[in-house]
């Protein structure tokens, strides 16, 4: 005879995804967050290219861009991963939209050839930040509900993901040829910190944080779990 499971999973439909975000204010505080921020993330791609093209005249600095925006990640993960099992991630979650908030809003300062530059480092460090908020957004979500509504959850954030990417870039493009690019950026900024206040807003138990020994510096370059992982 087969074991009774100990608990059913919420069926994954619209009335589920309805009740979920109904009931459950840390989630829907998160979810809000998500969508604000990861369309934020896109919102202002297609300003940042435009920006280069029209200072540099060169697909190049387009390219250096798009790598900037993708490869870091790769790099940064371990380190994401590990500050992300040290700290509470609500306050990785609200550092990283705050950073974002700041360097965004230095992109207004790019408005020559001369100043061109700052947006390769500038782009490092957002999606630096970006690297970390993820992790951690990830993370927190079977901290905040039931194991019944877990994989609900995470089905209504994998398809939010795939929306905002969408949404965000093409908004971005509506409102960077009817306002400008600096009102994409200024309300890009504003986007990160409607998402760090509503993560604020958030309450929940964090175990990990308060069982885990002292995040310290040598421990953000110590590969070894990785290595404990592929074996």
């Amino acid at each position: 005879m087969d074991p009774e499971p100990e608990s059913s999973i919420t069926k994954v439909n619209l009335g589920g995804y309805a009740h979920l975000l109904r009931t459950n204010a840390n989630f829907r505080r998160l979810w809000m967050a998500q969508i604000i921020s990861e369309i934020g993330d896109w919102f202002y791609t297609l300003a940042i290219y435009t920006l280069l093209l029209q200072l540099t005249g060169q697909a190049g600095s387009v390219a250096m861009a798009l790598v900037l925006q993708v490869l870091p990640q790769t790099f940064i993960g371990p380190a994401a991963g590990v500050v992300n099992d040290r700290i509470r991630r609500k306050r990785v979650m609200i550092t990283a939209d705050l950073a974002r908030m700041t360097i965004v809003l230095a992109m207004l300062l790019v408005r020559s050839r001369a100043t061109v530059w700052l947006v390769y480092p500038l782009l490092l460090l957002e999606t630096m930040m970006a690297a970390f908020f993820e992790p951690a957004r990830s993370s927190v979500i079977p901290n905040i509900t039931t194991r019944e509504d877990l994989v609900l959850a995470n089905t209504l954030s994998s398809t939010t993901w795939s929306m905002n990417l969408v949404l965000g870039a093409t908004l971005g493009g509506v409102v960077g040829a009817l306002l400008g690019r600096n009102a994409v950026f200024v309300m890009n900024t504003a986007s990160f910190l409607i998402s760090a206040l509503l993560i604020r807003g958030m309450s929940f138990q964090e175990p990990h944080a308060e069982s885990s020994r002292p995040l310290r510096l040598r421990d953000l370059m110590d590969l070894s779990p990785i290595g404990e992982g592929v074996r």
